[in-house]
This record gives structure tokens, C-alpha cells and sequence, in this order.
């Protein structure tokens, strides 16, 4: 590969490159196969994180992020994929710990690991403390490293976690105005922002849900599921079947007697597009089906010839169902 492009490279990662130059930087990358890509992206990392800028904690930290975008997808084309962005990922994470760093010589700067997921599309990530947490359409997961004696997590969407074992350190769930509490699990919270209900199901293990405004505690069993409205601030436990509740992580979009409304709300957050729906006389229909690896125009075929309904595809991102 051309060394001037390492130079730019390197430049780009020490902030010191100009504009010029990183468009120059940019259009050269584009262009790039993926055995060059991983040339420079290799050669480049392993001289950088070397460098007395970062504590091992931060380097460990920046490599987590990268193994989530990097194993997040297999295919070989998006890996391709996600080295540009890693490319572009990596300058900015070195740039911004080192600003960190410039001025705030004195402090232990704790960061926030963050993911999120967009429309469309899902993730497995492992977090810091080794727990993994496959991640569904639209959603974010915020983990806290503030704190040495628990560990606290932030959700809006839905995630499935498998939580690594440490007694000593409880794992914590943070979910509207809930807390799960767990040590060492696995289970699935669902609580989409346009939902006034709030899902926890076991898989295994035990959890206990709490909540400033629950009379209270609520302490779960495998394939038992706690369902709480916001609105009504009342809580359920009911019987679940958890191949239904974490189907979506092996791909499959699955639902059992869901109303037609639900249902076309789960098709939206599934392919990350926005349905407009005119069929009221259908709206409270009960559905059951499951999709696996179904195109769009697929799944809105099935629902077309079980409920008669005509659908018009005005963008990649409208839809319009009508009778």
C-alpha cells in the first residue's frame, strides 16, 4: 500500500490533517480492498497502542467497541464494510481520549459504553464485564463503569442478556422506572419507546424487578414474564413461552396472537421502515406467524393474502396498507 496514505493515516489519527488531505485520505480508503484495508488499519493500531497516551483500560475499551462493529455481521462484504467505518471510528475514539487526557491531566476519566442499534437492524455485543447482549431493532444500551461495586446498564428498545456470574458485583437493568436486578442470567426486556408496556422474560436463572412505584418486589422464574404499564403503574407475571420472546435473536421474526396494529408496528421496527396503516376494520385482529429471513415485500405479501389488504410502497421508508 502506498505509504502516503499510511502518512495521511497517521496524521488523521494525531488530528492533524487538513481538510484537503482528509478528503484526499477518504476517497483513497474508498477505494481500497479489504487486504489493504486490513494492512493499514492492522499496522497503524498495533504502533498506536503502543503510544503512553492511553491506560490499558482504555485501549481495552476502544477494542471492545471495534469487536462489536466487527462481529456484529459476518458476511464478507459488510466486514468490508465495517473497516471503513472502523477506519474512521478509530481516529476519532484516539482523538477524543486524548483530548480527554490534554485536559484533565490529574483525573481517571470513567467513560460510558455505548451501542446503538438503527432501525432495521440487530447486534451482539460483549460488554466490558464479558456479559453479552444480542440487541434488537432500534435500540440503545448504555453501560455504566462509574461504579466498582455493581454494574448498571440503561435500556430503551429490547435486548436479550446473558449475564456473566459475579457474585460480588450485581448487574442491574435500567428500564423506564424500573430496576432488574440479576447476578448471573439470562433473559429479555422489551420496552420500545412507543410502548407503554415494559416486557421482562426469564430464560434462566432468577431476577428480581423493583420499582419506586410498585408496592412491591417481583422475583421471576424461567419462562415466567413480568409485564408492567406505565400508565396504569400495574404489574403482571404470566406463563411465556421464550422461543416466541427471543426468536428475534436468531433472526426470526416471530409473534403469537398479536393484534394486526402490533403486528405492522413489529414489521416497522423489524425492517426499519414506517407503516401507515388505513385497514381499521382489521386493526384488532388476532395474528400468529413467524419470518425468518424474509424480504419486506415477502412478509407484506402474507399479510395481503390473509387479510385482503393492498399495500403501496411510495419509498425505502413509506408504506401505505389500505382496503
Amino acid at each position: 500500500m502506498d505509504n502516503y496514505i499510511k502518512l495521511l493515516y497517521k496524521k488523521f489519527l494525531y488530528g492533524r490533517i487538513s481538510k484537503g488531505e482528509f478528503l484526499e485520505m477518504r476517497h483513497e480508503i474508498n477505494s481500497l480492498n479489504e487486504d489493504d484495508l486490513l494492512d493499514v488499519f492492522t499496522e497503524e493500531w498495533e504502533q498506536d497502542m503502543k503510544t503512553d497516551f492511553f491506560s490499558d483500560e482504555d485501549n481495552k475499551t476502544i477494542q471492545t467497541n471495534l469487536n462489536f462493529y466487527i462481529q456484529h455481521n459476518s458476511n464478507p462484504t459488510y466486514r468490508k464494510l465495517i473497516f471503513r467505518i472502523a477506519a474512521v471510528l478509530v481516529p476519532l475514539l484516539f482523538i477524543v481520549s486524548t483530548l480527554l487526557i490534554i485536559y484533565q491531566p490529574e483525573a481517571k476519566v470513567e467513560k460510558d459504553f455505548v451501542v446503538s442499534v438503527k432501525p432495521g437492524n440487530r447486534a451482539q455485543v460483549t460488554l466490558p464485564d464479558q456479559t453479552i447482549v444480542w440487541m434488537n431493532s432500534n435500540s440503545k444500551l448504555i453501560y455504566s463503569r462509574g461504579d466498582k461495586d455493581t454494574r448498571n446498564v440503561q435500556l430503551t428498545g429490547e435486548a436479550f442478556f446473558k449475564v456473566f456470574k459475579d457474585s460480588s458485583r450485581p448487574f442491574f437493568v435500567n428500564v423506564r422506572n424500573l430496576k432488574i436486578e440479576v447476578l448471573g442470567t439470562s433473559f429479555n426486556v422489551n420496552a420500545r419507546i412507543k410502548s407503554d408496556i415494559v416486557e421482562t422474560s426469564l430464560v434462566e436463572g432468577s431476577i428480581k424487578v423493583s420499582g419506586e412505584e410498585l408496592s412491591q418486589d417481583y422475583f421471576l422464574k424461567p419462562n415466567e414474564k413480568a409485564v408492567y404499564s406505565t400508565s396504569q403503574k400495574m404489574m403482571t407475571i404470566e406463563k411465556t413461552d421464550n422461543r416466541v420472546e427471543t426468536a428475534w435473536k436468531d433472526n426470526k421474526l416471530q409473534f403469537r396472537s398479536k393484534s394486526f396494529n402490533e403486528v405492522i408496528k413489529l414489521i416497522e421496527e423489524w425492517y426499519g421502515v414506517r407503516i401507515v396503516s388505513k385497514c381499521t376494520n382489521v386493526a384488532d385482529d388476532r395474528m400468529s406467524g413467524a419470518f425468518r429471513d424474509e424480504s419486506l415485500q415477502t412478509v407484506l405479501e402474507t399479510v395481503q393474502l390473509q387479510y385482503k389488504v393492498q399495500f403501496d410502497i411510495q419509498s425505502d421508508s413509506l408504506i401505505i396498507l389500505y382496503n
